[in-house]
């Protein structure tokens, strides 16, 4: 494909081996499952970038992410067991290391198992999570998020699974938030997020920083935040930390919000969120969320009691979602006692995956507000055309210090436009 035409966006849904975007996502470090969804001893399939896999977590507590098949006949090694470090296929006992070494072949008598090596990818703990570098060669330097490093309690919640493709879940910019979001505004009178806002883009160094600003007069579309009066500026003030979120290329978002944990909501705690968005194969993605609340001592205890309430109430969350998109029932139904968690994630549900692919909205019509929209759109063309034509990519970089400690970053990247 390398020098014929530039690729257009809908090409880039596909993330299977060889495919432009698949390409591309495979240079980074993905989250894959959440840490405490894999015990330890015991083996699990894992389908991520269109491809399959093994995850197992050693007896000693390292997590593995290896080929989905025994090398022998192809037998899924997820059915086996945890020896120690190893993982031993059930159909015929043949027992593999983390690096994908074959040790024994129990059934020969004349073992070849130092012939036999399956693919194995590099892991990585972090923030509840479990990583995987799935590329070729040697893995990059892994990221830090200073941002979530910093005190407080870590709450790692179960992967939303959506099945749509992962650019619904990128385009999702911050003007739907007032109208996605009503039915759970008026139910926990939460006017705050009726507020109409805008919200300008800037390139930097990591890929993105979004600066938002409550719907008004000139004033209130300048990078500086401008000036507004009144009730403009009272909403404007509201917006706290939240003025800024920045997403780190590919697929990663980072935000601050007032927190929705039950008996939170007025407390007027700020949570450090961040959304690594990754494509499970072409029609369907994980969204993969970590909160850092600066909370300590009994308040710490009471907030993490809260959040375990939240994950016992999702559980059936999506189950009301495709009711939704059924018209058995309307987002205005929902339970008033639903948390604002939950709820937010079924309107962003029913919102994204009723949309359909990119290659079937050919015909959208973007507005001219939606900065965050074609700014990102933009980067991942320009990036993966780069990939393709054997250009050199942008060396994005992670800053040092915590963003609600540091001066704003400069807005252009190296290798900008």
């Amino acid at each position: 494909m390398a020098g014929s035409r530039a690729l257009e966006l809908a090409e880039l849904e596909p993330v299977g081996p060889g495919t432009p975007a698949g390409r591309y996502l495979r240079l980074f470090w993905h989250p894959v499952m959440r840490a405490k969804d894999l015990p330890a001893g015991r083996a699990r399939p894992l389908e991520v970038l269109g491809e399959k896999f093994t995850i197992y977590r050693g007896e000693d507590g390292t997590p593995h992410v290896v080929a989905y098949a025994c090398p022998h006949r192809g037998t899924p090694l997820s059915l086996g067991w945890v020896e120690g470090d190893d993982l031993r296929c059930r159909y015929h006992g043949w027992r593999f290391d983390g690096a994908g070494q074959c040790l024994e072949q129990p059934n020969e008598d004349r073992p070849f198992s130092d012939k036999i090596k399956m693919a194995s990818h590099p892991t990585r703990e972090y923030l509840g999570l479990i990583f995987a570098y799935l590329g070729e060669g040697e893995a990059p330097p892994f990221r830090h998020y200073p941002d979530l490093d910093r005190p407080g309690v870590v709450t790692t919640d179960p992967p939303e699974v959506l099945p749509c493709t992962y650019w619904n879940k990128f385009d999702n910019d911050h003007g739907h938030r007032a109208w996605v979001h009503r039915a759970t505004a008026l139910r926990k009178n939460r006017r705050d997020i009726l507020v109409v806002r805008h919200e300008e883009v800037e390139e930097t160094v990591y890929g993105w920083r979004g600066i938002r600003t409550v719907k008004g007069d000139q004033g209130d579309m300048t990078s500086s935040l401008g000036t507004v009066s009144g009730a403009q500026a009272s909403a404007q003030n509201a917006l706290g930390p939240a003025r800024n979120t920045h997403w780190f290329m590919p697929n990663t978002r980072l935000f601050f919000q007032r927190s929705r944990a039950p008996g939170f909501e007025a407390s007027g705690l700020w949570e450090t969120k961040a959304a690594w968005v990754v494509p499970i194969n072409d029609t369907s993605h994980a969204a993969f969320d970590v909160t850092v609340a600066p909370v300590e001592g009994a308040e710490a205890e009471r907030y993490a009691a809260a959040r375990s309430t939240q994950e016992e109430e999702a559980e059936d969350r999506w189950d009301l979602a495709e009711r939704i998109l059924a018209g058995e029932m309307t987002l205005e139904d929902l339970p008033d006692e639903m948390t604002a968690y939950t709820s937010f994630t079924i309107e962003d549900y029913v919102t994204q995956v009723g949309q359909g692919s990119l290659k079937d909205r050919s015909r959208e019509n973007i507005g001219p507000s939606e900065h965050r929209t074609i700014l990102l759109r933009r980067l991942w063309l320009r990036e993966v055309n780069a990939l393709v034509a054997g250009r050199p990519l942008t060396d994005w970089q992670v800053p040092d210090v915590p963003f609600l400690d540091a001066a704003p970053v400069a807005a252009q990247a190296p290798g900008a436009e």
